[in-house]
């Protein structure tokens, strides 16, 4: 990792109530409660993870955008100076053989 280059940190916090400790009560529709509300409680965490993934995969996905559109532009730019260059040898040696090759009278 370069020390020259700026870096981006970023922080993920997620406020809210704390989790409600409730005393179990006897009976058979109170146990069905609890149990359904542990349910949605654990699909609630599931869901929470999946959404702070999906986030962190966009964040990577924008930053390998922009390395990958970067390296193609300095991709395009090194291919056009080949090609002016490769363009200008040609003309060079074109210039030379003709100048090599013409005959000189002497009169």
């Amino acid at each position: 990792m370069s020390t020259m280059t700026p870096k981006v940190v970023m922080f993920d916090m997620e406020v809210g109530d704390a989790p409600k400790t409730d005393v179990k009560a006897e009976g058979d529709e109170t146990a069905d409660h609890t149990k359904m509300e542990e349910m949605i409680k654990e699909l609630t965490t599931s869901l929470t993870g999946v959404k702070h993934e999906q986030e962190y995969m966009s964040v990577r996905d924008r930053i390998h955008r922009s390395i990958n559109e970067s390296t193609n532009s300095r991709v395009v730019l090194w291919s056009f100076f080949e090609a002016v260059v490769l363009f200008t040898m040609t003309m060079g040696q074109v210039y030379y053989l003709k100048r090599f090759f013409e005959v000189r009278r002497v009169v």
